[in-house]
C-alpha cells in the first residue's frame, strides 16, 4: 500500500468573527507554524517538500492565489505548492491529497495551511459568498441559502426517523459546551456561557427546524497541520505521532433533490437510497475508511470522533451515514447521549464547529488537530482542563463535509 501517513503535529489560531490577535492570513499562518514548533523542537519548516493550501473562498480576502502570499511570507520559495479547494469538505480534501503525496513515496512530509476571513464582510454577504457553492442556476436565484437546504432535508430526515426538535438541540448544547474547555474556540471566546436544550429550542428561529444555535459560526481562522511519514515521525514525535489508517472520499449531485433514484446509489444501495436526506457521500467515503483501517464495527472499534457539524441537524444525521445507529435506532441514540462526553462515542469534544467555529478552508483542519491532540494526550495542555479529554482514546475518526452533502471524506487516526 505504500508509505505509511502519519501526523506529527499541528495548531491553530484562534477561531473568531473579529479580532483573532492576527492582522493577515500570513501572520496567522506563522503563529501557527511557531505553536507547531514548539510542540515539536525536532521540526524544521526545511524538512517539509511539498506544501498543500486549503483555501474555500478568494471572495473572502479580494485577492486572487492569495496561497502565494502565505508561501513568500514563510521564506519557502523553491518548495512545491498548490491550493485546494472543495466547498466544506476543503480541509478534508487537503488532507486526503497529503496523505496520497506521502503513501505515494513521493514525498516524506507534507505541510498544510488552511484558513477563511470570513469577517471581510457583513454575515449577510458571506452567507450568499457560501451559496455561490450552490447551483447558481437553479437555487440562488430563487434566494437559496445552505441554511434553508438545510432545513428542508433535516425536516423530512427527522419526520422519517422519528427525532424531534430537542433531540438536535442536545447536540448543538453538547457542542457549545465542549467549546467552553477550549480558549481558541469562537464560542469561549464570545458568548463564554454554558447552555441547555431550552437555550437552544428558544434562540431565534433561522429556517424550521433549525435556529440560531443549531448553526455553526461565521469566522476568521488559520491552521496548520503536518503530515508525513513514519520514519520521519520516529525521527521528530517518536513518542507522540498518530498514524492515519483508513481515508476515504466520495461525492454526491450538488442539488440534494437529485439524489432520488439515482444510478450509481441505486446500484450500490438498492432503490430509495439516499432519497434527499441521507449523506450518501459520507456512507461510502466512510466505509472506504473502515475497510482501509480494518474497521467492522465503527460504534466499538471506534472510541470518539471529530465531525462536520454545521448544523446540529447535520451531526444527527452524519451519525447515521457513519454506521453508528440505523433508522430503527438513531432516535434512541440521540436520547441516550451517545455522544455526549459521558457517552459510548463522544462526538466534537473540542467543541466542533458549532462550538470551536467554522472559517471553511481551516476546518477540516481543526477537526484533525483536534483528534491527534486526543491521540497524543495533548488535551491537557491545549484545553483548559481534563474535562473534555477522551478517556484513553485509541481510534478516532475525522470527518469533512460540503454543500448538502456533495462531498465528504473520512479518516481513521490510531495511536501507533
Amino acid at each position: 500500500m505504500g508509505e505509511r501517513v502519519c501526523i506529527v503535529g499541528g495548531a491553530t489560531t484562534p477561531f473568531d468573527y473579529g479580532a483573532t490577535g492576527f492582522e493577515s492570513i500570513e501572520g496567522g499562518a506563522a503563529d501557527c507554524v511557531r505553536e507547531a514548533m514548539q510542540d515539536l523542537p525536532e521540526f524544521r519548516l526545511r524538512d517539509l517538500d511539498l506544501m498543500l493550501y486549503s483555501h474555500f473562498s478568494v471572495h473572502f480576502g479580494h485577492q486572487l492565489a492569495p496561497e502565494w502570499i502565505i508561501h513568500d511570507h514563510l521564506g519557502l520559495a523553491g518548495l512545491p505548492h498548490y491550493r485546494v479547494e472543495n466547498g466544506g469538505n476543503t480541509g478534508g480534501s487537503a488532507l486526503y491529497a497529503a496523505a496520497l503525496a506521502v503513501m505515494s513515496g513521493h514525498h516524506k512530509a507534507v505541510g498544510i495551511v488552511g484558513w477563511e476571513t470570513m469577517d471581510s464582510v457583513s454575515q449577510s454577504q458571506g452567507s450568499e459568498f457560501i451559496a455561490l457553492a450552490s447551483d447558481i442556476r437553479y437555487e440562488l436565484l430563487v434566494g437559496g441559502i445552505y441554511p434553508i437546504y438545510y432545513a428542508a432535508m433535516a425536516n423530512k430526515w427527522m419526520k422519517e426517523n422519528h427525532v424531534t426538535e430537542e433531540d438536535v438541540a442536545s447536540i448543538a448544547a453538547k457542542n457549545k459546551n465542549n467549546a467552553m474547555d477550549n480558549p481558541k474556540a469562537q464560542w469561549y471566546r464570545n458568548e463564554h456561557r454554558y447552555i441547555t436544550v431550552d437555550d437552544v429550542m428558544k434562540s431565534r428561529l433561522i429556517a424550521y427546524p433549525i435556529k440560531k444555535y443549531d448553526c455553526s459560526l461565521m469566522s476568521r481562522g488559520v491552521a496548520f497541520l503536518i503530515v508525513c511519514n513514519e520514519a520521519y515521525a520516529k525521527k521528530v514525535n517518536p513518542d507522540g505521532y498518530v498514524t492515519v489508517d483508513g481515508m476515504g472520499l466520495s461525492s454526491c449531485t450538488i442539488r440534494a433533490g437529485d439524489r432520488i433514484n439515482y444510478p450509481s446509489w441505486k446500484e450500490r444501495y438498492g432503490p430509495g437510497y439516499p432519497d434527499m436526506t441521507e449523506f450518501a457521500a459520507c456512507r461510502c467515503s466512510a466505509e472506504q475508511a473502515y475497510k482501509m483501517a480494518g474497521i467492522k464495527d465503527p460504534l466499538h472499534q471506534i472510541d470518539f470522533g471529530e465531525i462536520h457539524d454545521a448544523f446540529s441537524t447535520s451531526e444527527a444525521q452524519i451519525y447515521k451515514a457513519l454506521g453508528l445507529a440505523d433508522g430503527e435506532h438513531i432516535t434512541q441514540f440521540l436520547r441516550d447521549h451517545s455522544t455526549h462526553m459521558d457517552g459510548q462515542i463522544p462526538m466534537n469534544p473540542g467543541g466542533g464547529l458549532l462550538g470551536y467555529g467554522h472559517p471553511v478552508g481551516a476546518t477540516g483542519l481543526m477537526s484533525t488537530i483536534e483528534c491527534y491532540y486526543q491521540l497524543a494526550g495533548m488535551i491537557p495542555r491545549k484545553h483548559l482542563s481534563t474535562k473534555t479529554q477522551v478517556s484513553n482514546p485509541e481510534c478516532g475518526i475525522v470527518n469533512s463535509h460540503a454543500g448538502t452533502g456533495t462531498s465528504i471524506s473520512n479518516f481513521i487516526l490510531r495511536r501507533p
